[in-house]
């Protein structure tokens, strides 16, 4: 691990100090029984690592611990932060709450049903938002501002939308910018490394061009 976790860093869920497991593709640290309930809602939910005990890919973990340092975790109880939300009963789960069902609850709710999210208006055609927000999200990978990908891919932008106008994917934008944080949480949501542009060149391709860790990181990971 290439940074210790500092004492004052406590569990997303419920407030436990020193988390010692980490939710990967939700960008927060997770206490010990908190993480035992992120198992249980299976890998598509939540992918969880120890933070000293398991073998992490490169920049992954900083990828991890930049989105918990910049709140991350304020995507997943955006509603909860109202001042209003304590009247009308919603809280988040605390150390000294059970495991079942308080804490069970409350993750399943936050993560899977994703309750205290901050959604867009909707539309009729579901499709069409969904189009709206890949877009926005292959526009925002070439930045390094990692909270509002992964807000958008919450909300259903696609790790491998195709721009029809861009003729590539968010993937290839990340690695011709060199954005190798925004590679490792696109490829933690399954993008494709192999994926062709307009171009016929891959992601990687253009990593490896740019000769910098990002092609490191996709080589080693994956993607």
């Amino acid at each position: 691990m290439s940074k210790r976790v500092r004492s004052r860093e406590v569990c997303a869920d419920c407030s436990a100090p020193e988390p010692r497991w980490a939710s990967v593709n939700r960008g927060v640290l997770i206490c010990d029984e908190c993480c035992s309930i992120h198992r249980g809602l299976g890998r598509h939910s939540s992918q969880v690592r120890h933070l000293t005990h398991s073998s992490w890919p490169p920049s992954q973990l900083q990828m991890v611990q930049t989105l918990y340092g910049n709140g991350a975790n304020s995507i997943w109880e955006h509603s909860l932060l109202d001042p209003s939300s304590s009247a009308s009963g919603k809280r988040k789960a605390n150390p000294q709450d059970r495991v079942h069902p308080n804490k069970t609850e409350f993750i399943k709710a936050k993560y899977q049903m994703l309750a205290y999210v901050h959604r867009m208006p909707c539309r009729d055609d579901d499709s069409v938002t969904a189009k709206d927000l890949s877009k926005q999200l292959h526009s925002s990978v070439r930045t390094g501002n990692l909270e509002t990908c992964l807000r958008l891919l919450s909300l259903g932008g696609q790790a491998n939308f195709f721009h029809p106008e861009k003729g590539n994917t968010p993937l290839h934008i990340a690695a011709k910018a060199g954005q190798i944080l925004q590679a490792e949480l696109l490829a933690v949501y399954g993008a494709d490394p192999g994926a062709l542009d307009s171009s016929g060149k891959t992601p990687i391709d253009y990593a490896s061009e740019r000769k910098t860790a990002v092609g490191k990181t996709m080589f080693a990971t994956g993607a």
